[in-house]
């Protein structure tokens, strides 16, 4: 919420504070969380280095496939994949197409639709960042689509960012 506000630099210092009093305390799946939403922060203000750096802390977290998740935090290789992606969207990473197209490929189209929306708007960004405009508005167009469907206002606003409607 605080980075959709504008207030990355309170994201920050909220996660880092979050994440260094929760220390061993808490699952590995959930230190693996604060990694990667630290890394999502890291990205949005601009410090590449620091943010793969957490999001490599998330993955070495990440507990294996058979160990119990926790029922209010829904992360596994493949959310990361997407997570990691995302930052290398904001970025203005192409490699972020490799990312968020394997995430796509293993999410599948039409089951997740709010996640699929996302995906697609980074898609669309790393895209453009690579200089494909036909790609960039598939990608955006079809999240717009979906996004209509699922109603976020926080996709739309994104996607309009992106066209520049």
């Amino acid at each position: 919420m605080l980075l959709d506000a504008g207030e990355a630099a309170d994201a920050l210092a909220l996660i880092r504070s979050t994440r260094e009093q929760a220390g061993t305390a808490v699952s590995a799946m959930l230190r693996a969380w604060l990694h990667a939403a630290e890394g999502e922060v890291l990205a949005n203000l601009g410090d590449r280095d620091s943010a793969l750096r957490v999001l490599d802390a998330a993955a070495d977290e990440l507990p294996s496939a058979d160990e119990e998740g926790l029922p209010f935090v829904m992360l596994n290789a493949g959310h990361l994949a997407r997570w990691r992606g995302h930052c290398l969207a904001r970025l203005g990473e192409t490699s972020a197409i490799t990312e968020l197209t394997a995430a796509l490929d293993a999410m599948g189209e039409g089951q997740y639709g709010r996640a699929e929306v996302s995906l697609r708007v980074d898609l669309a960004l790393a895209f453009q960042a690579r200089g494909d405009a036909t790609q960039s508005r598939i990608h955006a167009q079809r999240a717009a689509t979906l996004a209509g469907r699922t109603g976020s206002q926080r996709q739309r606003r994104r996607i309009d960012d992106l066209l520049g409607a």
